[in-house]
């Protein structure tokens, strides 16, 4: 995640990329959740350890080439393969996670796991950018510790799977694998149709997922461009400003969110979190230097810790039976990866737009974090209409 953070704030400075080139690797990894569902195809029908190996032949092994990249293209494409990895972190993963946890402890649990990894991500963030600020080729090597360091969460993944008897528990179909070719590509696009015509409130919890995806989806388009074009800063500076210091206040809000979604459930505490996000780009609209980025990021942060916990522990705990969790984790993945492909080039569009006619930097970011704050705000009201429904229901 910290490397992948760095890939575009690269591409900018060491690669001279423009706007909509940098835009292209800043949304590659969500837009590329939409395969998630795929990923999940075959997550049905390999076990555990196999998954994992070709989940890092292609999220992991890519990593490595970045060493050799000497031209902006020749860093695109083995992002975009990283990209089409990573939507196959999410199955596993949502399928670990109900296995190893109860549900009256799974949010705090969860919130230590994942307070941990964000610790360990924004130190990593704000070493690289030290490091590349001191030498601009450093990024050769970092890249490939990044790849060595996922083949090792990997195996993690697997004898920890193997100690507690989820490997023998879990039922493979491999009679999934004599469907043809055109088979296995809409027949997980149908099911996602059925199951989000069959679930009105994991449905729901869906479109206010999707809502609040075109506000973060803008922010997280231009704060790249925010921080080189307006701010001029240089690479350590936005990682302690951005990176850095978003992910040490989720850390200092995790524990609280995973308490909270223990105590209040998903809906509930995604709702507050979602309405707490809308200042975010509101404050984005007001930076003017380092400073008042890193209070912006840190907002961001503390605000967006009940997101962080709701966006896994949503679907897991939506899931019917714990079979259904890898498809209701990869269905939520592959939402987001439509979310992804469009707003963040809606947001970019937008401050390009309101460049050329305004030529006023302060006026080309205010109009796409107004729009990124107006969803914010809708989608807290969204998730505050299903909370009501599924009270009237008794869940």
């Amino acid at each position: 995640m910290a490397v992948q953070f760095m890939t575009p704030i690269l591409a900018l400075k060491r690669f001279n990329a423009n706007e909509w080139e940098a835009l292209l690797i800043t949304a590659t990894p969500t837009i590329f959740f939409s395969l998630s569902i795929f990923w999940n195809d075959l997550f049905s029908r390999r076990s555990l350890g196999r998954y994992l190996m070709t989940f890092w032949m292609w999220a992991g092994l890519p990593l490595a080439l970045v060493a050799f990249a000497d031209s902006y293209w020749m860093l695109l494409v083995p992002h975009l393969l990283t990209c089409v990895g990573g939507a196959g972190y999410h199955p596993a993963a949502g399928d670990l996670l109900r296995s190893l946890y109860p549900e009256k402890s799974r949010g705090r649990v969860y919130s230590v796991i994942w307070g941990a990894s964000m610790v360990v991500g924004a130190l990593a963030g704000w070493g690289a950018g030290s490091l590349m600020d001191k030498e601009p080729e450093a990024f050769r090597v970092i890249y490939p510790i990044a790849a060595a360091l996922q083949l090792g969460g990997c195996g993690v993944f697997i004898l920890l799977a193997h100690h507690i008897g989820h490997t023998g528990r879990r039922v493979v179909n491999r009679a999934a694998d004599e469907r043809s070719a055109l088979k296995r590509v809409t027949e997980p696009i149908a099911h996602l149709k059925e199951i989000l015509k069959a679930d009105p409130i994991f449905a729901r919890y869906e479109a206010a997922f999707m809502t609040y995806g075109v506000g973060w989806m803008i922010c997280y388009a231009l704060v790249p461009i925010l921080s080189t074009k307006k701010l001029g800063l240089d690479y350590e500076s936005i990682a302690e400003s951005t990176h850095a210091a978003y992910w040490f206040a989720v850390t200092a809000m995790i524990l609280p969110a995973g308490w909270l979604m223990d105590r209040i459930g998903a809906v509930r505490t995604t709702g507050l979190s979602f309405f707490l996000l809308m200042f975010y780009p509101v404050a984005l609209m007001w930076v003017d230097g380092k400073h008042m980025l890193l209070m912006a990021s840190v907002w961001y942060g503390i605000a967006h810790a009940g997101t962080s916990m709701g966006w896994m522990l949503g679907p897991v705990s939506l899931a019917p039976s714990p079979e259904k969790v890898p498809q209701y984790v990869a269905i939520h993945a592959t939402l987001v990866g439509i979310r992804g492909k469009i707003f963040q080039f809606v947001g970019v569009g937008l401050f390009s737009l309101m460049g050329v006619f305004t030529e006023s930097l302060e006026i080309a970011f205010a109009v796409p974090f107004g729009l990124a704050a107006a969803a914010a705000l809708w989608s807290a009201w969204q998730m505050r209409t299903l909370d009501r429904m599924m009270r009237e229901r008794g869940k």
